[in-house]
């Protein structure tokens, strides 16, 4: 132990050591897990709602088995099964730049933003018009 460890242990001070500290350095490559079908990729979170629950149970799914991000997050992901995506936003520029880094895609959906989403009978229409073409 050298005195630098000395002393942080005289102050009570705990050091921790990162497992993944390239993480830290930008170099992400976060596993996503085999038994997630669903990626939701929103500014802000989808409310775990009713809605949610019908959105998911007519894709004969569980909370289970979506993976909810943001779209700064997409492309850390390392995906290594076919997953269906779910783009929300209001933002065309942002959803097109996304569309390219979505790996393993069955197929990608788009809605407004999730609050828009929620009260708009013809973003959800067309919803299941999206995931009635798959």
């Amino acid at each position: 132990m050298n005195r630098r460890d000395l002393l942080l242990q005289e102050m009570g001070i705990t050091q921790w050591r990162l497992n993944r500290p390239d993480v830290l350095k930008g170099a992400v490559n976060t596993p996503v897990d085999n038994r997630i079908r669903l990626i939701i990729v929103s500014e802000k979170p989808a409310q775990a709602d009713k809605l949610l629950d019908d959105i998911l149970f007519g894709l004969e799914m569980t909370r289970q088995d979506y993976l909810q991000i943001d779209f700064d997050f997409v492309p850390l992901l390392n995906i290594q099964h076919p997953v269906f995506y779910w783009l929300l936003s209001d933002n065309e520029e942002k959803i097109h730049r996304t569309l390219t880094l979505c790996k393993q895609a069955i197929a990608q959906w788009h809605s407004p933003d999730w609050q828009t989403f929620a009260q708009t009978p013809q973003a959800k229409r067309a919803l299941w018009q999206q995931i009635q073409h798959c």
